[in-house]
Protein backbone atom coordinates (compact mmCIF):
# COMPACT_ATOMS: atom_id res chain seq x y z
CA UNK A 1 0.00 0.00 0.00
CA UNK A 2 3.16 2.11 0.39
CA UNK A 3 4.39 2.41 -3.21
CA UNK A 4 0.87 2.71 -3.95
CA UNK A 5 0.63 6.20 -2.13
CA UNK A 6 3.57 7.11 -3.16
CA UNK A 7 2.50 6.97 -7.11
CA UNK A 8 -0.62 8.97 -6.28
CA UNK A 9 1.24 11.64 -4.78
CA UNK A 10 4.09 11.80 -7.48
CA UNK A 11 1.27 12.20 -10.09
CA UNK A 12 0.07 14.98 -8.18
CA UNK A 13 3.61 16.93 -8.14
CA UNK A 14 4.15 16.12 -11.75
CA UNK A 15 0.44 17.78 -12.65
CA UNK A 16 1.03 20.47 -10.11
CA UNK A 17 4.10 21.31 -11.63
CA UNK A 18 3.13 21.15 -15.21
CA UNK A 19 0.25 23.72 -14.72
CA UNK A 20 2.67 26.43 -13.48
CA UNK A 21 4.36 28.58 -15.79
CA UNK A 22 7.96 27.35 -17.59
CA UNK A 23 10.67 29.94 -16.00
CA UNK A 24 12.35 31.73 -18.75
CA UNK A 25 16.23 32.21 -19.08
CA UNK A 26 15.46 35.75 -17.48
CA UNK A 27 13.81 33.62 -14.48
CA UNK A 28 10.29 35.28 -15.29
CA UNK A 29 7.73 32.79 -14.91
CA UNK A 30 6.08 32.50 -18.66
CA UNK A 31 1.91 32.64 -18.92
CA UNK A 32 0.32 29.79 -21.02
CA UNK A 33 -0.50 29.83 -24.04
CA UNK A 34 -4.18 30.48 -24.99
CA UNK A 35 -5.37 27.26 -27.00
CA UNK A 36 -7.80 28.96 -28.25
CA UNK A 37 -6.06 31.81 -29.73
CA UNK A 38 -4.21 29.04 -31.20
CA UNK A 39 -7.17 27.41 -32.85
CA UNK A 40 -8.36 30.82 -33.94
CA UNK A 41 -4.95 31.41 -35.72
CA UNK A 42 -5.13 28.47 -37.39
CA UNK A 43 -8.86 29.12 -38.73
CA UNK A 44 -7.67 32.10 -40.28
CA UNK A 45 -4.43 30.91 -41.93
CA UNK A 46 -7.51 28.16 -43.26
CA UNK A 47 -9.37 30.49 -44.69
CA UNK A 48 -6.40 32.74 -46.11
CA UNK A 49 -5.41 29.60 -48.04
CA UNK A 50 -8.61 28.91 -49.35
CA UNK A 51 -9.75 32.36 -50.47
CA UNK A 52 -6.00 32.71 -52.17
CA UNK A 53 -6.46 29.09 -53.90
CA UNK A 54 -9.84 29.00 -55.07
CA UNK A 55 -11.61 32.47 -54.66
CA UNK A 56 -8.71 34.34 -55.80
CA UNK A 57 -8.22 32.67 -59.00
CA UNK A 58 -12.19 32.09 -59.60
CA UNK A 59 -12.54 35.87 -59.64
CA UNK A 60 -9.91 36.74 -61.95
CA UNK A 61 -11.24 34.20 -64.42
CA UNK A 62 -14.84 35.94 -64.17
CA UNK A 63 -13.14 39.36 -64.51
CA UNK A 64 -11.69 38.17 -67.76
CA UNK A 65 -14.64 36.85 -68.96
CA UNK A 66 -16.50 39.96 -68.86
CA UNK A 67 -14.18 42.12 -70.45
CA UNK A 68 -14.43 39.48 -73.55
CA UNK A 69 -18.37 39.62 -73.03
CA UNK A 70 -17.77 43.90 -72.81
CA UNK A 71 -15.46 43.88 -76.14
CA UNK A 72 -18.07 42.60 -78.30
CA UNK A 73 -18.49 43.82 -81.45
CA UNK A 74 -20.31 43.36 -85.13
CA UNK A 75 -19.15 41.40 -87.42
CA UNK A 76 -16.86 39.30 -84.86
CA UNK A 77 -16.80 35.40 -85.65
CA UNK A 78 -17.95 33.83 -82.10
CA UNK A 79 -18.37 30.08 -80.77
CA UNK A 80 -20.97 29.56 -78.01
CA UNK A 81 -20.62 27.48 -75.30
CA UNK A 82 -22.90 24.63 -76.93
CA UNK A 83 -20.26 25.11 -79.93
CA UNK A 84 -22.25 26.92 -82.58
CA UNK A 85 -19.86 28.92 -85.12
CA UNK A 86 -21.29 32.18 -86.49
CA UNK A 87 -20.59 36.12 -86.65
CA UNK A 88 -22.37 38.76 -84.72
CA UNK A 89 -25.10 40.71 -86.27
CA UNK A 90 -26.76 42.98 -83.27
CA UNK A 91 -25.49 43.28 -79.60
CA UNK A 92 -28.36 43.99 -77.14
CA UNK A 93 -26.39 45.40 -74.64
CA UNK A 94 -29.89 46.47 -72.13
CA UNK A 95 -30.87 42.74 -72.13
CA UNK A 96 -27.18 41.54 -72.70
CA UNK A 97 -28.08 39.09 -75.72
CA UNK A 98 -26.39 38.89 -79.18
CA UNK A 99 -28.10 37.85 -82.29
CA UNK A 100 -25.28 35.13 -84.52
CA UNK A 101 -25.93 34.85 -88.20
CA UNK A 102 -24.95 30.70 -87.99
CA UNK A 103 -25.79 30.11 -92.24
CA UNK A 104 -24.92 33.15 -94.64
CA UNK A 105 -26.50 31.08 -97.51
CA UNK A 106 -30.00 30.99 -96.02
CA UNK A 107 -29.50 33.88 -93.20
CA UNK A 108 -30.18 32.04 -90.20
CA UNK A 109 -29.92 34.27 -87.25
CA UNK A 110 -30.00 32.66 -83.75
CA UNK A 111 -30.27 35.24 -80.29
CA UNK A 112 -27.85 33.89 -77.47
CA UNK A 113 -26.93 35.53 -74.01
CA UNK A 114 -23.82 37.60 -74.18
CA UNK A 115 -22.94 34.49 -71.44
CA UNK A 116 -23.03 32.28 -74.00
CA UNK A 117 -20.45 33.42 -75.71
CA UNK A 118 -17.35 31.28 -75.33
CA UNK A 119 -14.88 32.09 -77.56
CA UNK A 120 -14.23 35.31 -79.75
CA UNK A 121 -12.36 35.76 -83.05
CA UNK A 122 -12.43 39.69 -83.97
CA UNK A 123 -12.87 40.65 -87.35
CA UNK A 124 -10.25 41.98 -89.53
CA UNK A 125 -11.75 45.15 -90.60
Amino acid sequence: MDIFNSFIIAQENTVATSQQPAPTPEGKAQAPENPLMQLMLMVFIIMFGMWFLFIRPQQREQKKRQAMWDSLRKTDKVVTIGGIHGVITDIDRENDTVTVRVDEDKNVKMTFSTGAIQQIFPSES
